[in-house]
């Protein structure tokens, strides 16, 4: 199985937003939760049928910590 890594950072007004470059798809929710179902649903719109040989990674930006987002962004 495939991963789809999406690479996870915070707005300051709280949104989470989550980006695969190789993919070319982004995705933004204020909840992890609801952040792995908008890359989930991105991954479907984009692949269509070849979706289900992926998994959705979320991983945090490098360019802030982990311990700066939610706790629930870690993988």
């Amino acid at each position: 199985m495939r991963e789809a890594l999406f690479t996870v950072s915070q707005r300051p007004d709280g949104t989470l937003i989550g980006e695969n470059a190789t993919l070319g798809l982004a995705v933004c929710a204020m909840e992890r939760e609801s952040l792995q179902e908008e890359a989930r649903d991105a991954l479907i719109h984009a692949l269509g049928p070849a979706h289900v040989s992926y998994r959705v990674r979320l991983q945090p930006s490098a360019r802030r910590s982990a311990a700066a987002l939610p706790s629930g962004v870690r993988h």
